[in-house]
């Protein structure tokens, strides 16, 4: 009888263990979906269009290199004005906006423009998080060209690789006695690193606000700094360089 009783706990702890380890195995297979999700914008494209424009259009200057992406994007000093497409209506992920320039940020710094120029990342409702130098979307990864930290275009890994052969090259410089480890501390890589790992705390956006960031994080004024922005306070959606008449 003994011996039966054993034999029946054994099938029981046998069957409970099986049982347990099928539930992590599901469990793990749902975190791992969990952690593969990303939010993708196929849409949005990183080069300028070259667009006419028309009555519900207004043409702009923009003299910065905020939203450099190594074509000099969007300076209008290097290509020909911008065409703002106005009554923006319905925000959409990816689209670079004109509006004004929140007063907290003039407050901040006196030499920004009235109005400025930056890309939708978040949308109503949406929260927002930069952690490392990438952009999450409700805790998703913003799995696209504006989404992680950039220099002219370049991503981490492809800014050191570039740098360092300048630095090596002397490439950097037209003074021959300046040394590698001069050029090192000129380049400033330690303030290069932190940059490429940016972090902000969450942010919830409202109904009625969009979050935005310039595609030159370390060259521009967004929301990381002024926090969601208003629709209200958007004039256009940016759609171009003009056509040269």
């Amino acid at each position: 009888m003994k011996l039966l009783l054993l034999s029946v706990f054994v099938l029981l702890l046998g069957a409970c263990s099986a049982g347990e380890a099928a539930d992590k195995k599901e469990n793990s297979v749902v975190s791992e979906a969990a952690a593969s999700e990303v939010v993708k914008d196929e849409d949005t494209k990183p080069e300028v269009e070259l667009v006419e424009a028309n009555g519900n259009t207004k043409l702009i200057q923009w003299l910065s290199d905020s939203m450099d992406r190594g074509n000099h994007d969007y300076d209008t000093m290097a290509h020909s004005e911008l065409v703002v497409e106005l009554n923006y209506s319905e925000a959409n992920r990816g689209d670079v906006i004109y509006y004004k320039t929140p007063e907290s940020a003039v407050e901040k710094n006196p030499q920004l423009p009235e109005f400025y120029i930056a890309r939708v990342v978040g949308l109503p409702g949406e929260t927002v998080e930069i952690r490392a130098g990438q952009v999450y979307v409700d805790d998703k990864k913003l799995d696209t060209f504006y989404g992680v930290a950039t220099d002219r275009g370049l991503g981490k890994d492809d800014y050191f690789k570039m740098a360092e052969q300048n630095i090596e090259e002397g490439t950097w410089t037209t003074d021959e006695e300046v040394s590698k480890k001069e050029l090192i501390t000129w380049v400033n890589m330690d303030a290069k690193e932190e940059y490429f790992a940016t972090s902000i705390e969450p942010v919830k956006v409202t109904t009625e606000a969009v979050f935005v960031l310039v595609d030159q994080w370390w060259r521009g004024t967004d929301s990381r700094d002024f926090g969601e922005l208003p629709l209200e306070r958007v004039e256009g959606k940016v759609i171009g360089y003009v056509k040269n008449k």
